[in-house]
């Protein structure tokens, strides 16, 4: 699955499960998280995350 990350002060940025759980981490209590609890944690830090469709995520 891939995902859109928005920071909203204009940075964006297309990660991977794997990078968003990493970003997660970063933001909550810096133990292992699901991909679950690393949207929550990111969103808790006024960022949003939008999962992308496979054509978003070819560029069509």
């Amino acid at each position: 699955m891939r995902f859109l990350v928005d920071t909203a002060d204009g940075f964006r940025e297309r990660v991977n499960e794997g990078e968003l759980i990493k970003w997660g981490e970063s933001f909550g209590i810096g133990l292992e998280m699901t991909l679950t609890e690393a949207i929550e944690a990111l969103e808790n830090v006024g960022y949003k995350v939008q999962l992308l469709e496979e054509k978003e995520i070819l560029g069509e």
